[in-house]
């Protein structure tokens, strides 16, 4: 079985924003990672992996989140 992570999260706080992505880049492999070019404040990021502690990471730290776990069986 193969478990992805996708990681939606919103921010006016461009230093806070890259600070999330700099943690998420240390402690998981990084598939994929983008910014909306339409809403400059959204952040995508996909990684190898189940990482359901985000949920709680991101908590404080961020407008909105949404933490999407994909298992491909």
């Amino acid at each position: 079985m193969r478990v992805k992570t996708s990681i939606f999260f919103t921010t006016y706080d461009e230093k806070r924003a890259a600070e999330i992505l700099n943690y998420i880049r240390s402690n998981y492999k990084v598939i994929e990672e983008e910014r909306s070019t339409v809403v400059k404040e959204l952040y995508y990021v996909c990684v190898e992996g189940r990482a359901s502690e985000l949920k709680e990471y991101l908590k404080d730290k961020v407008l909105w989140h949404k933490v999407d776990i994909i298992e491909f069986k």
